[in-house]
């Protein structure tokens, strides 16, 4: 059975840019990894992929609906990168809505998450910030290590106080879960933010390029644009999830894509330091 990890935090902190770098990593030694995002509000097949047309068809919204989910329906409909074939992704496709599918029921996610394990060896699940959708939840009692990435500003300490009433069962083990500052900023107020928030385990910091990334279709492109503190946080997973303590390879931080952003180039210090350094 695959490894499970879900991810989960307030709006705009940079949870499914962790997921794609995170499933990046993961995959280095030529393990699968699959990306399941069933947040239907923000349909994320057109924003991994737009350069490809992917019909209905293709959407996680007709594997949770079906009257039998398994692993070989999973399989059919799963979009594998052309660029990285050893991840895959899974959800809403464009045009899709909260009203285009019955609602999700409990026992049909719990069955889904399952037989999504049979398939690969990591399953990162990029969770809604809704919590009214059930697939959040459900996918924090799956998981084998639950990530929270909060926002280190006012808006990330109240939405996460606001969620840590919802989550005091065990099943959801909250005080297990590693918590990361996302799209930290030099401005922001780490050290007061890591207090209230009870502790961060990592920081993500922004940089204009990894925002650029995901502005520009190009979410599987930003790694090589992460700075130390990002790539320390992902080590981190990745050793989390293994018996051993393992380094980050070379060969994840040098991508041949980089002179795609000629108009901006960006300086070996920053690459290397980051914006919050």
């Amino acid at each position: 059975m695959g490894k499970i990890i879900t991810i989960w935090g307030n709006p705009g902190s940079g949870k499914s840019m962790f997921a794609c770098n995170l499933a990046k990593v993961l995959t280095a030694g030529k393990k699968k990894a699959l990306i399941i995002n069933a947040d239907s509000s923000t349909p994320m097949l057109p924003v991994w992929m737009p350069d490809r047309i992917l019909e209905t068809s293709a959407s996680i919204g007709n594997v949770l609906t079906a009257l039998e989910i398994n692993n070989a329906l999973i399989a059919e409909r799963v979009v594998v990168l052309k660029e990285y074939p050893f991840i895959g992704v899974l959800g809403y496709a464009a045009g899709e809505n909260p009203f285009s599918y019955p609602e999700l029921k409990y026992e049909k996610i719990k069955i889904f998450i399952s037989e999504c394990a049979k398939l690969v060896d990591y399953i990162l699940i990029d969770c809604s910030a809704n919590m009214l959708n059930f697939f959040a939840p459900t996918a924090m009692e799956a998981a084998d290590l639950v990530v929270r990435i909060i926002t280190p500003d006012l808006r990330g300490l109240s939405y996460f106080r606001a969620h840590k009433a919802l989550l005091t069962d065990s099943k959801f083990k909250f005080d297990e879960q590693l918590t990361f500052a996302g799209l930290a900023r030099p401005f922001h107020a780490i050290d007061e933010m890591d207090n209230l928030i009870g502790g961060f385990d990592g920081i993500l910091p922004y940089t204009k390029e990894i925002e650029r990334c995901g502005t520009s279709g190009q979410m599987f492109r930003a790694l090589p644009y992460c700075n130390q503190r990002y790539l320390n946080a992902l080590k981190l997973v990745k050793n989390k999830l293994s018996d051993s303590k393992e380094d980050l390879p070379d060969s994840l931080l040098i991508d041949p894509t980089k002179e795609e952003f000629t108009d901006a180039p960006v300086r070996k210090e920053e690459i290397t330091n980051g914006a919050s350094e």
